[in-house]
Formats: structure tokens, sequence, C-alpha cells
């Protein structure tokens, strides 16, 4: 699937001036597939993308030496990919949009998205609290 790099190359490489227009409207089109974006779009488009993320394929986060559900930043990702802190800044940029234009992909990441929202601190989180649950 190009989704990860096409969104990548659109909404990662934005100039810090650029950033303010992720809070503009959507509008998601598919390659190859025709329909109208009133919502759907957008929302099959945020929950593709997130799955993809946070998958421990691209070397970003790593599954927790507890369990297969629970994920982690791999601490090794620079070995794993040289482009990882552009792409941890895409990530970001995600999670960010994802919040503002009210997407319910975060729902499958409850612990990442209460520490965004100040519910979880750092001095309570650990790295080991769950950070995906599979719906």
């Amino acid at each position: 699937m190009k989704l990860w790099p096409i969104s990548f190359n659109l909404i990662g490489t934005l100039k810090g001036y650029e950033v303010g227009k992720l809070r503009n409207k959507l509008w998601i089109v598919f390659e190859g597939e025709q329909g109208l974006d009133y919502g759907g779009l957008a929302r099959e488009w945020f929950n593709n993308l997130t799955t993809n993320i946070f998958n421990p394929y691209y070397g970003l986060f790593e599954y927790s030496a507890t369990d297969n559900y629970t994920l982690q930043i791999n601490s090794n990702s620079g070995l794993c990919n040289e482009e990882h802190l552009l792409y941890f800044r895409f990530i970001g940029r995600i999670v960010g949009m994802a919040v503002f234009h009210k997407s319910s992909s975060m729902d499958s990441y409850p612990t990442f998205y209460s520490m965004m929202l100040g519910k979880i601190t750092l001095k309570t989180w650990s790295p080991w609290m769950l950070i995906y649950t599979p719906v």
C-alpha cells in the first residue's frame, strides 16, 4: 500500500510555516477510487495510516518484552531507519491532525491518547503501558 509514503511526502515534508494547512478541512481522494469525502474517506485514511504508523515493520516502534499487543518506541530506530526523526515528526503531525479533526482513529491507542490529553503524566507513565489495543 502506498498510503504511508504518499502521506509522508505530502505532510511530513511541510515546512514549519506551512503546517497550519493541516487544520484546514480535509479532502481525501484515494488513487483509483471515486468517491466524495463527507468524512468517510478521511476516517478511512486516518485509520489505515495510524495502523501503518505503529507497525513494527518500519522499525520506529517495537513490541514490548511482555506481549505482542504492547508497543514502545524502538530505541534502535535510528539503526533501522536513518530518517527516523523525520518519521517521528510526521507521526506527531498525524496524531495532532487526528485529535484536531476529531478522528476516532486514536481510540485504539488509549494510553498514548490519554498521555497527550494530560490524564497520564510522565511521572505516572511507564514504557510498558499498553499503547495499542486491538479492536
